[in-house]
Order: structure tokens, then sequence, then C-alpha cells
């Protein structure tokens, strides 16, 4: 592990000026390491923010964040600390101990021995996706957010955004695009309720205990939205057959609904076209080559192909 003084790379540098700033850690030994290596290919993990294990003088550790300046869309931490706040307050996620907004950082609790970062096959299992599923469900029910999220803007946002920097796109995108649109509108139509989600499928953002608990990490993407759209991207991530997803639904709703499976497989849908748009606008644009934005882009895309060959869009639309 590091001692503060002692950095030889730019990440380095923000992760001390960072832990710095921590007065209460002001006359304390610090030292630091990587928790996590960034990747964006097989799994998606540490590529908003670099993450460092720290340990003070007691041999107490933390986890910080520092987010990265490169990011497409920018994050707030302010409000993802404090949509972590709430959920820890249901012993949902570590504990956040300090905002450092300034340096964009966060610090919290360490998850310790016996937990986990979640595989695909450990989520899939019924009894896991039940628990995972009743605590996104708990999180539906805290006081709302200090944001709203909608993928469909997001989306509209990224394809301008996009096309004012000329970033090149395959040539079937811009048809991908105006079919959200159209998702978009369908839904808007149709009404939906916004409540406080985690609004992010990505199963590395789930830790198991050795003793069967879960938490949830990873609160950039929480908002007020559709618990629907949290379903979703949730169930896109670990189920690959659509067959597969009216059960796990009524594991959420306490009874099968078409309507609610239809709008699910159009959020999905959304959720891989946004993150494909969002891998090929990193992959333009970011300095950190080493991290493969394309090829994660092309497998969000492919998914979004492949979705959409598959689906009666009409129907869905119709009943939504």
């Amino acid at each position: 592990m590091k001692a503060p003084g002692s950095a030889s790379t730019d990440s380095e540098c923000a992760a001390e000026a960072a832990l710095g700033s921590i007065e209460a850690w002001q006359h304390r030994t610090i030292r630091y390491e990587r928790a996590v290596m960034p990747v964006m290919s097989p799994v998606h993990r540490a590529v908003a923010s670099d993450c460092w294990r720290v340990t003070l003088d007691d041999d107490t550790a933390f986890f910080m964040k520092v987010i990265n300046r490169d990011l497409i869309e920018p994050v707030n931490v302010a409000a993802a600390y404090r949509a972590a706040e709430a959920a820890a307050s249901r012993l949902l996620t570590p504990s956040p101990r300090f905002l450092l907004e300034r340096s964009g950082a966060a610090v919290f609790d360490l998850l310790g021995a016996g937990w986990e970062t979640a595989r695909l096959d450990d989520l899939s299992r019924p009894d896991v996706l039940a628990k995972l599923i009743e605590a996104k469900r708990a999180i539906h029910s805290l006081a709302p957010f200090e944001r709203d999220t909608n993928v469909f803007d997001r989306i509209a946002r990224l394809a301008r955004e996009a096309d004012q920097r000329r970033v090149p796109f395959p040539s079937d995108v811009v048809a991908l695009i105006a079919t959200a649109a159209r998702m978009g509108r369908a839904i808007s139509a149709s009404g939906l309720d916004r409540v406080p989600c985690h609004a992010d499928g990505t199963a590395s953002n789930v830790m198991l205990h050795l003793d069967g608990r879960l938490q949830l990490v990873d609160f950039d993407e929480a908002a007020n939205t559709d618990p629907l759209f949290d379903l979703a991207v949730t169930l896109n991530e670990i189920l690959s057959f659509e067959s597969e997803w009216p059960g796990a639904l009524e594991m959420a709703e306490g009874r099968t609904s078409a309507v609610s499976v239809n709008r699910c497989r159009l959020y999905a849908f959304a959720d891989d076209l946004r993150w494909g748009l969002w891998g090929l606008m990193m992959d333009a644009g970011s300095p950190r080559r080493s991290i493969e934005f394309l090829k994660y882009a092309q497998w969000r895309l492919l998914r979004c192909r492949m979705a959409l060959d598959r689906m009666d869009l009409d129907e869905k639309l119709n009943h939504v």
C-alpha cells in the first residue's frame, strides 16, 4: 500500500488530493491501494470512478471512489452520496462516511471478509434473485431522491451530443434511436410512476456474503424513475430468455402482467442503446485507451438489435 506523498500517476494524485481534504484524518497515518481495477469487458466495473482501499493506523479500512473527469455523462457525486445515505438507513448498502465534492470523491465503509462481488450465475439463482428484487423494492419505498432520470431523454441527449461532436455511429444506430423515441412516447402516453431507484443493472454492483446477505453498491445512477425500469435493467443483465421474466416480475409485483413484461422489454432495449451510445462516445473521446469502450458498445448494441429482431414491436407499443 502507498502512503500519501508517493503518488506516481494522475489517478494516485487525485486519490491523495481527496484523502488530504478529510479533516478528520489530518493527523492519522493513511495507506491506500487500488481496490478494483477498471474493466469494461467481460464485466463493467470501476470505470466511472477509480476505486481505492484506504487503511488507517488502527487498521480500520474504507472504500473510496474518485470520479474520472472524462465521462460523457458527468456523475452528480453529491446526489449519489445522499442516495446511498438513504439506502444505508435501510441497511441496503455500506454506510457513506465522507462526501468530498470538490474532489469528486466519496468514502464508504468497506465490506470486509466474507463479501464477494456477485456473478451472473449467482444472481440467476431464484433465492438470490428474490433477495435482489427485495432490496430494489426497499429502495422504491424511500423518500424521493433529489434527481429524476428517464432513459429515453438520455438517449436523445447522447444522440444530439454525438452529432455535435461528429462521433461516427454504425449505419443502423439512427434507426435504433428513432425506435427508442417511439417507445418513450408510448410509455409516456400510458403513464408511469416515479419512485427512488438504484437504476443500475450491473452485476458487479451487487455484493453477496457467504452467509447469504446481499448489499447494493454504487448509487451513481440512482434517481427517481419508473420502478419497472429498475427491474428491467436488472433482469436484462441476469436472465437471458424472455420466458424467464414473468416469474421474476411476479416476485416483484405479486402477479404476472403482460403490460409489465412489455414495458420491461422496451426499457431493456433502451438501456442497451443508451449504454451503446455512451460506449461509442467514450471510445471517441476518452484518453483512457486501455479501457475497451468500443467492445462494450458493440456488445450493448448487438443485444439491442437482437432484442428488436425478436420483438413484436407494435404489439408491445400498444400494451405498455
